[in-house]
């Protein structure tokens, strides 16, 4: 019996977590401060690779876009709340350094 309860609190807590790693991954309806960008390849420049095009011409230097689920195509339109990252430093010299919070397809 204590077995059988095991495996169902187990599965339980298992379920939970993908619920909510899904469910907060893409979703920008929890994100403050939400911004409109631009997918921009830039993998041709020295030390370069994707980078974000905000509305005011100014581009961003994301350090995590690949942990979201989504295709990197050149100028696809998305959503995303970040935080800066004022004690990293980079080779590109594109843009600021950034974390996304959230992101989606706009």
């Amino acid at each position: 019996m204590s077995q059988n309860k095991n495996n169902i609190i187990l599965l339980l807590s298992l379920i939970l977590l993908t619920w909510s790693c899904a469910n907060t991954k893409n979703d920008t309806s929890n994100c403050l401060n939400s911004v409109k960008g631009t997918l921009v390849n830039k993998t041709g420049l020295d030390g370069c690779g994707w980078m974000i095009a905000l509305k005011d011409g100014k581009t961003v230097n994301p350090t995590n876009l690949n942990s979201f689920d989504i295709k990197l195509i050149d100028n696809t339109k998305i959503k995303f709340s970040y935080i800066e990252k004022n004690d990293l430093f980079d080779t590109c010299m594109s843009g600021k350094i950034i974390e996304i919070t959230c992101l989606t397809i706009d």
